[in-house]
This record gives C-alpha cells, structure tokens and sequence, in this order.
C-alpha cells in the first residue's frame, strides 16, 4: 500500500508540474498577445499617417514636410521591426511553453498509468488473499467436521 502512497504523491508532483508550466505557457501568450497588439496598433497608425502624407502631397508640402515626414517614417519603421523582432521572439517562447505543456500532460499521463496499473494489481492480490483466506478457512471447517 505505501507504493500507492508513492504513486498517488509522484502523480501530485506531476499535476502541480502541469499547472505551473500551463500558467507559464497562459502568461506566455498573454505576451505575445500583447506584443502583437502593439505592432497592429504601429502598423495602423503608419498606414493612417501614409495615408494623410498622400492627401498632403496632393495639396502640396514644403521641402521642411518632406524633411520631418522622411525622418519620422524612419522612426516608425525601426519601431516597425523592433516591434516585428518582439513579436517574433514572442511567439517563439510560446510555441515553446506549449510543448512544455505538452510534455508536462504527456507526463502526467504516464504516472495516472502507472498508478492504475498499480491499483489493478493491489487488488488482484487482495483478491488471492482473500480467496487463499477463503479457502483456508474452508479446509479448517471441513477438517472439524470429520
């Protein structure tokens, strides 16, 4: 009975292995997700900025526009892959915390495995104890009946 106790305290470590590295991975995307939110949110205001450029480059701009509106897109688009660089890392340590996860369930598994097997056996013996019991006490009765 006590390897039970071992199986059943082993599958407790694993469970508690498995919530912490599912918090990871949930944090994990939490990041990402964040991360990527704040790349749309560039993408769309360059787009929104290109767009205004345009209308003003139809109404015509100055020389000191076009200086200021060079140097700021410049700006955007090392924010742009800077943000892209996030992003991507990001992703990449998500997709990692998710086979942590996986493999954390795929461990967890085993060890419900191991102590079911476990239990089939403990009562497979109990059961040929009891019968061997059974049966003693049996021979014991018919022994004082003669």
């Amino acid at each position: 009975m006590s390897d039970l106790k071992t199986y059943e305290k082993m599958l407790q470590i694993k469970e508690d292995e498995m919530d912490q590295t599912q918090k990871q991975y949930n944090l994990a995307v939490e990041h990402f997700e964040s991360e990527a939110t704040k790349l749309y949110e560039l993408l769309k205001s360059k787009e929104n900025f290109e767009g205004q450029y345009e209308s003003q480059l139809s109404k015509g701009v100055s020389i000191a526009y076009l200086n200021n509106f060079h140097h700021y897109f410049e700006t955007i688009q090392q924010m742009e892959s800077n943000l892209q660089n996030k992003v991507h890392q990001a992703r990449v340590n998500m997709y990692k915390k998710q086979e942590a996860v996986e493999e954390a369930y795929r461990e967890l598994k085993k060890f419900e495995k191991l102590k079911e097997k476990k239990l089939q056996k403990q009562r497979l013996l109990n059961k040929q104890i009891e019968a061997s019991f059974i049966d003693e006490i049996a021979v014991q009765q018919y022994s004082r009946a003669k």
